[in-house]
C-alpha cells in the first residue's frame, strides 16, 4: 500500500504482512496493519485525515453484536465451558491413540 505520513507519524505498509509505525523517527510498532492504523488514530492530534485514508480498512472489521439484554458474564462463562469440553474431547482422542500404540508395540 505504501507509505503514509501524518503529523509526526509515518506508517510503512510496503510489506503486506508487517506494517511499521514510526513516531518522531522512532519505531513504535511492527505488526498487523489494522492495529497500526488504530494506534496512529489514538496518537495523532487530528485523526480525520487518517480516518479518511483508511476508511475501508476500518469499516471492514465487524464489531461484536451484543444486544442490551445479553449478559456478558453469562456469555463468557458459556464460552469457557465449551472450551473446556473441547479440551476433554482432545484428551479422549489422545488416550485412544496411546492404547493403540501400546498394543502395536507389545
Amino acid at each position: 500500500m505504501g507509505i503514509f505520513k501524518h503529523e509526526d507519524m509515518l506508517m510503512d505498509m510496503s510489506i503486506s504482512s508487517r506494517t511499521k509505525l514510526y513516531k518522531d523517527g522512532k519505531l513504535l510498532f511492527i505488526g498487523d496493519g489494522y492495529k497500526a492504523i488504530t494506534m496512529m488514530l489514538n496518537n495523532c492530534k487530528d485523526p480525520n485525515p487518517v480516518k479518511d485514508k483508511f476508511w475501508a480498512q476500518l469499516n471492514m472489521r465487524e464489531k461484536p453484536r451484543f444486544s442490551k439484554g445479553d449478559d456478558l458474564e453469562a456469555l463468557r462463562k458459556e464460552a469457557l465451558e465449551s472450551f473446556g469440553k473441547q479440551k476433554e474431547e482432545k484428551a479422549k482422542r489422545k488416550s485412544k491413540k496411546a492404547n493403540q500404540w501400546d498394543r502395536m508395540t507389545k
